[in-house]
């Protein structure tokens, strides 16, 4: 353990908001680290060089340069549970000082512990980090006794079974915020499940719970959408299928990955699941090239903007179960207007909507132009 010199900085400002002392902090090499006096920082104290050589607990400077670059006043040495990590000068005569001196040194201890507890939970939390990012991608064969005993020492329990939910935010923000949104969410999981671990990875987020049952596990992703929905966090999330085991979690990271994306092509669906999903199942296979392709073959020489127009009639019209009256409702047309619009698509393109044999074409056409929309390709 040592005095870093951002830490000593950080220190010395706290202390000088509330005392009027002139101090310094040396490191152990006797140079001064930070100083309330800046032309000080960097030169060598050979008063704190000889507390730290022979472990003096004090020492009292009295004359200007009595040691190379010293001025009258006291050094503490400084340590954290035991071990020396620096030494504190206070500048002034030791009767002026002394009434203070230790309490400056008790701060200045108590800053130094605090700051090294957080830098070690920074640590631990890295390590989880990286280790759950190593679970998800090589779960088939990661899960050795000697991972099962590294995961405990941070304070993942493997024994139980896992399940997956993705998460991420309906619309971009900066890493700083997507990092301050990640605590939130994790301490609101843990707080539901105190056995869940989270992970930020390709600006998504992953928790990993030991909730089993389908409809609890949906139950927590709901508790969770709430939460951000009243913090002003927009989310949708995706669940995985049950899996027998930790071995599958690499597989269960895909199916809640899929399940989110599909929230993402619906836009008024949230949360969703692995088994609720259709054409997903398959449709990564197919190049954005190819989609595209396939929605200009069925709708030849169609402007961009007439597409657009023909997708929305077409989507609110499958939503509404091929309903006439309910479409034309949604869309705040007459029906007579509906039935024209869909007469038309049905003689530019030679697929009717209203058959049932047409109307795979144009479901399959619609998920392609959402997946093409969706990853900013020009239609």
């Amino acid at each position: 353990m040592e005095l870093r010199v951002q830490q000593a900085r950080a220190i010395v400002h706290e202390i000088n908001t509330v005392l009027p002392q002139k101090i310094n902090l040396m490191n152990k090499d006797g140079i001064i680290i930070a100083s309330t006096d800046p032309e000080r920082i960097h030169t060598f104290h050979g008063g704190a060089a000889r507390v730290i050589r022979e472990n003096l607990d004090e020492l009292r400077i009295y004359r200007e340069n009595e040691y190379p670059g010293t001025r009258p006043g006291t050094n503490f040495m400084l340590q954290v549970e035991g071990v020396p990590i620096g030494v504190l000068g206070i500048t002034g005569s030791y009767e002026s000082i002394l009434p203070i001196a230790n309490v400056i040194r008790k701060m200045t201890e108590l800053l130094v512990h605090e700051q090294e507890y957080q830098r070690m939970q920074t640590h631990l939390q890295y390590q989880r980090h990286l280790f759950l990012q190593e679970l998800l991608e090589h779960s088939e064969t990661f899960l050795s006794k000697e991972q099962i005993e590294r995961a405990r020492l941070l304070d993942i329990d493997l024994s139980v079974p896992r399940r997956i939910v993705v998460a991420d935010l309906d619309s971009p923000v900066s890493p700083e915020r997507h990092n301050e949104v990640f605590s939130q969410l994790e301490m609101e999981a843990q707080r539901i499940d105190a056995a869940c671990r989270a992970i930020s990875t390709n600006q998504m987020i992953v928790f990993l719970t030991d909730i089993r049952p389908q409809e609890q596990l949906r139950s927590f992703a709901n508790k969770l959408f709430v939460y951000a929905k009243s913090h002003g966090i927009g989310l949708c999330l995706g669940l995985d299928s049950p899996a027998p085991d930790n071995t599958r979690l690499r597989q269960a990271f895909e199916q809640a990955r899929k399940a989110l994306y599909s929230c993402h092509r619906k836009g008024t669906v949230h949360i969703k699941g692995y088994d609720e999903i259709n054409m997903e199942l398959f449709a990564d296979l197919i190049p954005l090239t190819a989609k595209r392709e396939y929605v200009k073959k069925i709708f030849h020489g169609y402007t961009p903007l007439e597409l657009a127009d023909a997708v929305h009639t077409l989507e609110c019209f499958f939503e509404h179960d091929g309903s006439i009256t309910r479409t034309a409702d949604a869309l705040y047309i007459h029906k007579n207007t509906l039935q024209q619009h869909l007469r038309k698509i049905a003689a530019r393109t030679g697929y009717d909507p209203r058959s049932l044999r047409s109307s795979a074409v144009f479901y399959v056409v619609l998920y392609f132009y959402q997946d093409i929309h969706l990853a900013g390709f020009p239609t």
